[in-house]
Order: C-alpha cells, then sequence, then structure tokens
C-alpha cells in the first residue's frame, strides 16, 4: 500500500515542480509535457525505484522495472492535473491533455 502512495506522491511532485519551473521561467511554458516526462523518468531513476521490486514481482530486468514505474508516475500526473482543474477551475496548458482543446475548422 506504501507503495502505491510513493508512486502517487512522487507523480504529484513532479506536477508541482514543473509547475514551479513553467511559472519560474516563461521560455519553459511550452514544453510542459517534455518537462513531465523527463521529471518523472528522473525522480524515479535517482530513487532506483521499481514498484515491481516492492510488490515482488518478477521483470526480466531491474532498469525495465524502472522505466515501467516511470511511466506510471508520469501517467499519474494527469489523474493530479485533473482534481487540480476540478477543484480550482484552471485548466491545463494547451500542450495537455487536459488543455483546451478548439473544434475542427471548417472548410470555406
Amino acid at each position: 500500500m506504501y507503495d502505491f502512495a510513493v508512486l502517487a506522491l512522487l507523480a504529484l511532485a513532479v506536477v508541482k515542480v514543473v509547475d514551479f519551473l513553467t511559472d519560474s521561467l516563461a521560455p519553459l511554458d511550452r514544453m510542459r509535457s517534455v518537462l513531465t516526462f523527463l521529471g518523472g523518468f528522473g525522480a524515479v531513476w535517482a530513487l532506483d525505484y521499481s514498484i515491481f521490486d516492492a510488490y515482488g514481482i518478477s521483470v526480466r530486468s531491474h532498469a525495465s522495472g524502472v522505466w515501467m514505474t516511470g511511466f506510471m508516475v508520469c501517467g499519474a500526473t494527469i489523474a493530479w492535473r485533473a482534481l487540480f482543474a476540478w477543484l480550482t477551475h484552471d485548466r491545463a496548458a494547451g500542450d495537455e491533455t487536459l488543455g483546451m482543446h478548439t473544434g475542427l475548422r471548417k472548410a470555406a
């Protein structure tokens, strides 16, 4: 159970660090998704954390478990962004999956 909390809180930390960086440095605003991926994989790699080892699930190599855990952390950031959007009515940036979307343009 604690291992899932580690994954969820790592995702929250990545979301907030990326928000801080994009708010502080204007040129990074358009690279929010890339920063989220780099932050998620970087955090898991720095901790050398594999959720599969924690649950006793055998994977082919430890490095594969770390990469898959990184993908899970990056995926969990979407849930945090959706929760923040629902609580604050603040939409995510346009390059993210929860961003403002426009309809199809009609040809004249």
